[in-house]
């Protein structure tokens, strides 16, 4: 057995090193996305009202018909994502075991990698939501005019918000988000949509940490010792991916209730794709990753966000 023949052995054991390295990354898009894994080539949704309050009704009469709103249509297509490397034969014959050990660093890159894409593609929709994504109605993700529903559209919502993050403005957040929440016939949906999150980028660390700790029976920041009613009502998610070394905001925040399921990250499989072969005429051993994914929002509702400009 030559010394290429017994590394030849390792090599099924990369797709583990893979594997490893992207369950070990500490994503945060699941808490925020209703992750759905689907092997179609497209996703489509639509969304559809319930048939609002009950109303008052003679004896034996048929008043109280009513019939179902369909929402906005639309579909979300998984794109592929792929990342590969080779190692050549001679590295192997000539570095024999720190061969080995190399190629394990590399593969768990690969794994790191396929983690970051997820990470990234969840991170736009919220870094675009002012400006580039938009939703059925054809307003950005966060926007100050959403249509009630395709067949009312004279009343309209607005979950953009206005200020800088503060435990001021959260306040002033939550009136807004009691004045916006409602669904396709109207009604008010805080009432059951789950504990929110507060998603923000590393450099609002502190202010929301003031804003939410748990340690903070008084309001931070005053002489009033009012009570902090923020302390344990939401689920705080710091995301690096938001940002602006990345590509996005410092000051953007956001709050989003993930019980509704609207913000959508569609998967072709629970788990990257793995392969690894050998190219004799080359003298190569390849690595390769991939995988099929891609999020979008089914509806706006549920998510709130300010651009804390």
């Amino acid at each position: 057995m030559t010394r290429a023949e017994l590394l030849d052995l390792f090599t099924p054991i990369y797709d583990e090193f893979v594997m490893i390295a992207f369950g070990a990354t500490e994503m945060k898009h699941p808490q925020i996305f209703d992750v759905i894994v689907d092997p179609t080539k497209d996703w489509k949704y639509n969304a559809i009202s319930g048939l609002g309050a009950w109303e008052e009704a003679d004896e034996d009469s048929d008043e109280g018909l009513d019939h179902f709103v369909i929402g906005y249509e639309g579909t979300i297509t998984p794109r592929k994502y792929r990342k590969y490397f080779y190692v050549t034969y001679e590295v192997n014959d000539q570095m024999e075991y720190a061969a080995l050990k190399a190629r394990i660093v590399r593969a768990k890159a690969l794994g790191r990698g396929g983690a970051a894409r997820l990470e990234l593609l969840g991170a736009a929709v919220l870094i675009g939501a002012f400006g580039t994504i938009t939703t059925g109605d054809g307003k950005y993700l966060c926007d100050d005019d959403h249509y009630k529903n395709p067949e009312e559209t004279g009343t309209t919502y607005d979950n953009l918000l206005a200020d800088a993050f503060s435990h001021d403005a959260l306040e002033t957040a939550e009136q807004q988000v009691d004045a916006n929440f409602f669904d396709l016939d109207g009604l008010p949906m805080v009432t059951f949509a789950g504990k929110p999150n507060l998603i923000f980028p590393p450099a609002l660390r502190g202010p929301v940490k003031r804003a939410l700790s748990e340690r903070a029976d008084e309001r931070p920041s005053t002489t009033l010792r009012d009570i902090n009613v923020y302390a344990g009502k939401y689920d705080p998610i710091e995301w690096p991916w938001l940002a602006k070394a990345v590509g996005g905001s410092d000051t953007a925040w956001y709050i989003n209730y993930p019980a509704l399921g609207n913000l959508k990250m569609i998967k072709n499989t629970n788990t990257p794709q793995y392969a690894s072969w050998l190219d004799n005429l080359k003298h190569r051993y390849y690595f390769d990753g991939w995988m099929y994914a891609y999020p979008g929002t089914s509806d706006w509702r549920g998510l709130f966000g300010s651009t804390g400009e």
